[in-house]
């Protein structure tokens, strides 16, 4: 650990150790509230995948890798912050304490590497999922996502390196002014553009889900909608871009390190948890639709999938309707489709469905919500009997119409 000029620290005041002047307990609370309400929306988040719409992926354990970095990194700022002097001056802080400030100061750094990284690469890998198998005119979205999710985690894994070894040997930067051989980075211009590169990742996080959802088959307002969930990342930018003026100021320019960078533990707790929250919130809208239907003007109620059979999986992790058995029976069937079909690719988070049928049945219903348009009336039942649907419709000048499963879901040929 290097100390500022001898001529800083002849004009710094007389230090006080009893009784010294402090920024208060803000970090403690800020830390509470806000991971508090990423904690709520993250078991929120995993409920709504694992028991209404049954499609748990990869995305929800990289978001519950992340807020394990996040509380891993709360629970250190709290600490240094209360019991190490972190919100004091640094002529206030005891020297004995200095190289615990230090250690503390590095494993904040990684931590908060790895939770912003881990979380933004489980928003992107969501985004992902709506592409499907990503073919077709998807194919550049998901290069893309894959892009993103590499730099992403290549900058984190280069920080935490860089940040491990910036100093040769490596106990040479929690050492109050080390008599041995030493060699260190200059860590505040290190840290100021770590703190650039992660605006920048934040940015690619957010912007580039938006042209995918602006393509997406939605109404104007569902998609406005969308993008403005998504949107809410851009308060993580707000958020990252004060924390890197507090790095500058604190760790380039600055000496007082321990009381100008006290903003800097805010703004990454700030930031971190909007994160975590910002990630989680498109997937929270089955939950809503459950819960308060009108809220949404939804017509389709997700908590009747409780009452599904489990090995039904109406929603699946790939965000793409499995083919049936009687329908991976039909090579000629599928191939013929295959030249005209279409494809709405939604996730349920999004209120949607993925389905394929012929241009000439864009009347046809699909099989979780049978529309109304040009028909007679809306079916008023839909009844199984022995491996048929039978659709009952009370305007209809027929009592019903016995069709077979792939006929109801492909049209009658």
């Amino acid at each position: 650990m290097k100390l500022p000029p001898p001529e800083i620290m002849a004009a710094w005041p007389t230090p006080n150790y009893i009784d010294p002047v402090t920024r208060g307990h803000g970090v403690l609370y800020v830390n509470i509230v806000f991971t508090s309400l990423a904690l709520l929306v993250v078991a929120l988040r995993l409920y709504t995948r694992l028991r209404i719409t049954c499609s748990a992926g990869v995305d929800d354990i990289l978001i519950v890798i992340g807020l394990g970095f996040a509380i891993a990194m709360i629970a250190v700022t709290s600490l240094a912050t209360e019991s190490w002097g972190w919100n004091r001056h640094v002529w206030d802080v005891p020297p004995t304490w200095l190289s615990t400030v230090q250690k503390l100061n590095i494993v904040f750094q990684i931590m908060f590497s790895w939770a912003s990284s881990v979380t933004k690469v489980s928003l992107l890998w969501f985004c992902r999922r709506l592409l499907g198998a990503g073919k077709g005119n998807f194919a550049w979205y998901n290069w893309a996502f894959i892009g993103s999710m590499a730099i992403v985690a290549l900058t984190c894994g280069l920080f935490t390196i860089v940040s491990i070894f910036q100093c040769s040997p490596v106990k040479a930067y929690w050492t109050v002014n080390p008599t041995y051989p030493h060699k260190c980075l200059d860590e505040g211009r290190l840290l100021f553009a770590a703190s650039v590169i992660n605006i920048f990742t934040d940015f690619l996080a957010t912007a580039i889900p938006m042209p995918l959802i602006w393509s997406l088959k939605l109404p104007t307002r569902q998609r406005l909608a969308v993008i403005s969930i998504f949107s809410l990342g851009v308060m993580v930018n707000v958020a990252g871009s004060f924390r890197t003026a507090y790095v500058w100021q604190s760790m380039v320019v600055g000496y007082d390190r321990t009381w100008l960078s006290w903003p800097i533990l805010v703004a990454a707790s700030v930031e971190i948890n909007l994160g975590l929250i910002c990630s989680s919130a498109p997937a929270l809208r089955p939950l809503v639709a459950a819960f308060l239907p009108r809220l949404l003007n939804s017509t389709r109620y997700y908590s009747t999938t409780n009452e599904r059979s489990r090995s039904q999986k109406p929603w699946t992790a790939n965000a793409r309707s499995q083919p049936t058995h009687a329908s991976r029976n039909l090579p000629s069937q599928t191939a013929d489709f295959d030249n005209d079909r279409f494809e709405i690719m939604r996730t349920v988070e999004m209120e949607t469905y993925s389905e394929s049928r012929l241009p000439h049945h864009e009347n046809m219903g699909h099989t979780f919500d049978i529309g109304t348009d040009g028909r007679a009336g809306s079916p008023t039942s839909i009844e199984l009997k022995n491996g048929a649907t039978v659709f009952s419709s009370a305007a209809s000048d027929k009592s019903s119409s016995s069709l077979t499963r792939d006929e109801a879901f492909y049209g009658r040929r």
